[in-house]
């Protein structure tokens, strides 16, 4: 049990970037309450990352100074994975390559009745977040949902745009799902982990295996690979590939952190069930399925 909860590279990753969104949620959300403009508010999230930061480098200089040691298993064992089985480690990794390259910026992304792109622009020039029609130009007439409003993935995109320069269409339909693709295959790479502890030549097949699962589920819309190649700039694909498998993959383990993680993520960016969405359901039928299995195993003995 000790072991299933021990944190390893991908829950560090997955949960970093679960708690970022967190942090651009809470800065929206105050520019939000207190009618400030998107430039405070970019600022504000910019701030919230840099102590962030600042506070992981402090954790670890101060735990290098005390002398204590990372124990770094994962580290080591990908190591020696590398030097035994080179092939399994490559082979996985170019066709990831292959296919942020192709579907990110190579193919057109899929933008049929999609306006996120037009509405990080619109933040970004009127300097307002969901005060302007990005399809008019003009003020709202009638306010949006207040559920509508907290959703942060535009925020976060114009906020990456205002930081780096780079045009909201880049960030938007190119960038912005090749980490997700990515992040994705992280939350596999960890099930991989939990189903095959100590064969990494078998994790390596599971991670080959879920690449060929995407990409051969490309061809329809209801697919996931469909979802993470032609709309992973939207909530709905970061709920599909990384919120949904690693809260089920937390479950199993045990890490209730990254449920409510995983729970708080899927309110700040996907409207489905106005926010009680299918990572609760997740948790709830897990937890029934797991009460029901002590009450059997109670009975047997």
């Amino acid at each position: 049990m000790l072991e299933n909860m021990r944190k390893t590279v991908p829950d560090k990753v997955i949960e970093s970037c679960l708690i970022v969104i967190g942090m651009a949620e809470a800065a929206h959300l105050t520019a939000l309450l207190l009618k400030l403009p998107f430039g405070v508010c970019s600022t504000v999230f910019a701030v919230l990352l840099a102590l962030g930061i600042l506070w992981k480098a402090g954790t670890v200089f101060l735990r290098r100074k005390r002398g204590e040691r990372f124990t770094g298993q994962e580290e080591i064992f990908f190591s020696k994975l590398w030097k035994t089985y080179p092939g399994w480690v490559i082979l996985p990794g170019i066709m990831i390559i292959l296919q942020i390259v192709w579907y990110y910026w190579i193919q057109t992304p899929y933008l049929k009745y999609d306006i996120t792109g037009e509405i990080v622009q619109t933040m970004l020039a009127s300097d307002s977040i969901y005060e302007v029609n990005p399809l008019t130009g003009q003020a709202f007439d009638v306010g949006m949902p207040m559920r509508l409003k907290i959703l942060v993935l535009p925020t976060l995109f114009a906020s990456v745009c205002r930081w780096t320069g780079l045009s909201a269409m880049t960030i938007c339909y190119s960038v912005a799902p090749g980490i997700v693709l990515l992040l994705s295959y992280t939350v596999y790479l960890g099930w991989a982990e939990y189903l095959f502890p100590k064969e990494g030549k078998k994790r390596m097949l599971f991670l080959l295996f879920a690449v060929f699962i995407y990409q051969f589920g490309a061809y329809s819309r209801p697919m996931d690979g469909y979802s993470l190649f032609f709309g992973g700039f939207q909530g709905e694909a970061f709920r599909t590939g990384i919120i949904l498998p690693y809260a089920l993959l937390c479950c199993l383990r045990g890490r209730w952190k990254g449920v409510v993680l995983c729970l708080l993520a899927e309110v700040c960016m996907v409207w489905t069930f106005y926010g009680l969405g299918y990572t609760a359901v997740t948790a709830v039928l897990y937890g029934c399925i797991r009460l029901l299995s002590l009450q059997w195993n109670r009975r047997e003995k």
